[in-house]
């Protein structure tokens, strides 16, 4: 049996979080600023979502990303007129169609894993297999969780922490 997190120990892995999340936005500007194939971000996030999950359709992509369906049926178009996506007949209704990637789509995401785990293993390179089994492990289990409890955040039934519900308090005397 384990031991429960501290409070101390909770508040500095929310603190490292969020300095990767700032981390990880600076680095979608450099990653945009240095696009080769002139893709929106959210262009790559969709090639890769049908890589992923597909042949989808775009409203299935639509809540995949958590993104406006007006917005996506605008990327889509323009992925398939660029050939990185097709529209095929869906088999289950013959009135909707499923995205699917072309050879161009499935090339571009292959160079994106090539650059991305190439970059990992030079950042990573002077990690031991064991210590990177179980970082990945972790945060397998970190990203599960997170994603469970990540809409509801801002939930007016989340128990406030004493901190919080202390200077709730003070704000009403």
């Amino acid at each position: 049996m384990t031991e429960r997190a501290h409070e101390s120990d909770i508040a500095e892995l929310a603190t490292v979080f969020s300095d990767l999340v700032r981390s990880s936005i600076r680095t979608r500007r450099l990653f945009l600023a240095k696009a080769r194939y002139n893709l929106e971000w959210s262009s790559q996030l969709l090639i890769s979502c049908v890589v992923n999950e597909g042949p989808v359709r775009a409203s299935v992509v639509s809540e995949i990303m958590e993104a406006d369906p007006s917005t996506v049926s605008r990327q889509v178009a323009q992925l398939v007129r660029d050939g990185y996506l097709e529209r095929r007949a869906d088999p289950d209704d013959g009135r909707a169609s499923l995205l699917v990637p072309t050879e161009r789509g499935l090339q571009l995401h292959r160079e994106h894993l090539r650059v991305r785990n190439a970059h990992f293993a030079r950042m990573l390179g002077e990690w031991d297999e064991g210590d990177l089994r179980r970082f990945s492990e972790l945060l397998r289990r970190f990203t599960a969780d997170y994603e469970k409890h990540r809409k509801t955040w801002f939930d007016e039934d989340a128990e406030p922490s004493r901190d919080a519900a202390q200077l709730a308090s003070q704000r009403e005397s």
